[in-house]
């Protein structure tokens, strides 16, 4: 089994340029399994033979590989404490001729995004002049990214948002609740692969200094070392006293290897004091 999933992480490297090897082992090894079960091929040694003469195949896995699962407000207790405490507290301490800058990485098809862009839209109504405030989106899906620059969402999808915001900020037509202009001008949507070496941080910030960073369940699908390599970088990409925010699941990940202070138990909410790591 080892060997057969080596020779498919090879395949997908030399014949399409797909590497693939950075990811942990049982979720690679899950996500061939569920691409086996759609294609109906039941070995590895046989799914590599298809896939090594299939580029659509090579393309589904790779597909399947970094599609992550979203949804608006995804953790109550984090968006809470970023509504009462967090965001306020950043906005306070900027000057009016600045702007707060945040950092979605891995925001798959926006709804991360959106979220924030609503909590920093209804603190600025309440204050007598509105900081601007800029949030770049990236993710390495392509197909992702389409759907959340077109911000078209079923009713399902938005359950987690409070009625009245759902009325301020989308356009409800038949079934599908679309987010309004006002939200989509303050995103930049972008393809980042957080495990390029080329760049610090995504080309649209330009120069990251980033005061807020959230980065939600996508470290557990890497390696160790990979997942070590995309911190640093998120870490490196945050202004002097920045906040990280992560899923649950790698809260362990960051405190154990990181400088970053947890601020907000216990919420996956993570601080800088003392400068980056390098």
């Amino acid at each position: 089994m080892v060997d057969d999933l080596s020779a498919i992480v090879h395949t997908m490297n030399s014949v399409y340029g797909f590497d693939v090897s950075q990811y942990d082992y049982s979720f690679l090894k899950q996500t061939i399994e569920k691409r086996c079960t759609a294609i109906e091929i039941k070995k590895f040694s046989d799914y590599e033979i298809y896939l090594s003469k299939n580029l659509v195949e090579a393309q589904n896995l790779f597909h399947a590989l970094n599609i992550n699962y979203t949804e608006f407000f995804r953790n109550t207790l984090t968006y809470a404490h970023l509504e009462q405490w967090i965001l306020p507290r950043l906005i306070e301490k900027k000057t009016e001729d600045s702007e707060l800058r945040i950092w979605s990485a891995g925001c798959s098809t926006g709804q991360e995004a959106y979220s924030i862009a609503m909590l920093v839209e209804k603190i600025n109504a309440k204050r007598q002049q509105a900081l601007r405030y800029r949030i770049i989106a990236t993710d390495i899906s392509k197909s992702a990214l389409a759907v959340a620059e077109k911000g078209n969402y079923t009713e399902e999808a938005i359950q987690n948002v409070r009625m009245k915001d759902i009325k301020e900020f989308f356009v409800k037509t038949k079934e599908t609740y679309t987010v309004c202009d006002r939200l989509k001008k303050q995103i930049s949507f972008s393809t980042y692969d957080l495990l390029e070496n080329r760049s610090a941080y995504p080309h649209e910030s330009i120069f990251g200094n980033f005061d807020l960073v959230f980065c939600c369940n996508v470290l557990f699908y890497y390696k160790t070392d990979s997942q070590l390599y995309i911190l640093n970088k998120l870490i490196n990409s945050m202004s002097e006293q920045g906040y990280l925010i992560t899923g649950e699941a790698e809260r362990q990940t960051v405190a154990k290897h990181s400088p970053l202070l947890t601020v907000a138990s216990p919420s996956p909410i993570f601080q800088k004091k003392h400068g980056g790591v390098k």
